[in-house]
């Protein structure tokens, strides 16, 4: 009898209630439920902490110190060598199969500090080809052409990637919430799913939301999740007068009751690779408003399932939301549109058939290339 193939899968960090720390976590049990022997993998996040639901059989490998805190170049630069070096350590290690690296600044640390060969490795930034600065996009230039396969989250990145290394791929990121109809909630909820980070734009929220608040009182904006930029996002929340209007709710495991309590949801992200809550919301059936930036949200609202606005108009969002706030029967007809949508092109089941037959491939030695033309390709 064969020995089951061995997976690790790495990120910085595991403890967090973020988009990429969700994927890990799913694929991780995927693969397990299909026999594979699987560790998932962090810098210092030990079982006890890990933010999302692990299988039994889910190994979880960590280093023993924590990256050190602080601001400025040399505390970043001090950051990132002991990611690379913890990371790096896990691989020889572990010795798996197939590794796969998630997050193009932890993805390039290890690949530093990895003296091995990188053809069994697979690298995913789970962002835009362009949201990190240029030093980590030249670090990108030199270290990914050396991998089995570089994933692209969006249709519109993927040439870039396959520039860099022709064994890409593009795997759209899915929903692991699924509903058996839409949600089609009635009343005046907006909700909005989001680390409290620059990049997620909640500032640029609360701005837009301020006529909303004045033109109909009884609208509420629900925020879930938590940050950084916590402390900073509520003063401005109470700034702008929007203390009553305003919810804030930490991050919970029962994610799905909000979306379905949800009349219209929003992404307000400067920047987004694909973003899972927008997908989520789409699977769940509860028409969306989003900023239209680089890339993400375009590939995955239609018009018949929401609204895209230029990316940073706080004033168009602002006017978007209103719009379906005042249309029961438009955000009836979106719910319904973006639920089938959501089933028809961005299924869980095919997004889990691609990275497993992706990693199978990397693992045993496939040409991408072959799996590239036998793999069926998303028609966003």
């Amino acid at each position: 009898m064969s020995q089951p193939l061995r997976a690790l899968l790495l990120c910085e960090r595991l403890d967090l209630a973020g988009g990429v720390e969700r994927f890990v976590c799913a694929l991780a049990n995927h693969l397990a439920g299909q026999g594979w022997d699987v560790a998932v993998g962090s810098v210092a996040t030990r079982r006890e902490a890990v933010a999302y639901a692990l299988a039994p059989s889910v190994r979880v490998v960590q280093g023993d110190v924590a990256p050190p805190e602080g601001d400025g170049a040399w505390a970043l630069l001090r950051r990132q060598w002991r990611v690379g070096r913890t990371l790096a350590a896990l691989m020889r290690r572990e010795r798996a199969d197939v590794v796969v690296l998630n997050g193009l600044t932890t993805a390039c640390s290890a690949l530093l500090f990895n003296g091995a060969p990188a053809v069994r490795t697979i690298c995913c930034d789970h962002n835009h080809f362009d949201a990190r600065s240029r030093v980590w996009r030249r670090l990108r230039e030199r270290l990914y052409p050396r991998v089995g396969a570089v994933v692209s989250l969006s249709a519109a990145d993927l040439p870039r990637f396959a520039a860099i290394n022709p064994r890409s791929v593009l795997i759209y990121n899915a929903s692991a919430l699924q509903a058996d109809a839409p949600a089609r909630a009635e009343g005046q909820l907006v909700l909005a799913v989001a680390r409290h980070a620059a990049q997620k734009g909640l500032d640029l929220l609360l701005q837009a939301w301020v006529p909303v608040a004045q033109q109909r009182p009884d609208a509420r904006l629900r925020i879930v999740g938590h940050g950084p930029l916590q402390a900073e996002l509520h003063a401005q929340a109470q700034a702008l007068s929007l203390q009553g209007s305003v919810v804030w709710v930490p991050p919970t495991h029962d994610i799905a009751a909000h979306y379905r309590a949800a009349a219209v949801f929003v992404l307000p992200s400067r920047y987004e690779g694909m973003p899972l809550a927008l997908l989520e919301a789409q699977a769940l059936g509860v028409p969306a408003v989003a900023f239209d930036c680089p890339t993400g949200p375009r590939e995955i609202v239609s018009p018949d399932t929401g609204v895209l606005v230029p990316a940073g108009d706080i004033a168009a969002l602002g006017q978007a939301l209103l719009q379906l706030l005042d249309d029961s029967a438009l955000r009836q007809r979106m719910a319904a549109a973006a639920w089938q949508r959501g089933r028809d092109q961005f299924s869980l089941a095919a997004h889990f058939q691609r990275w497993t037959e992706l990693m199978r491939g990397v693992a045993t030695g496939a040409s991408v290339a072959a799996q590239r033309m036998a793999l069926p390709v998303h028609d966003a």
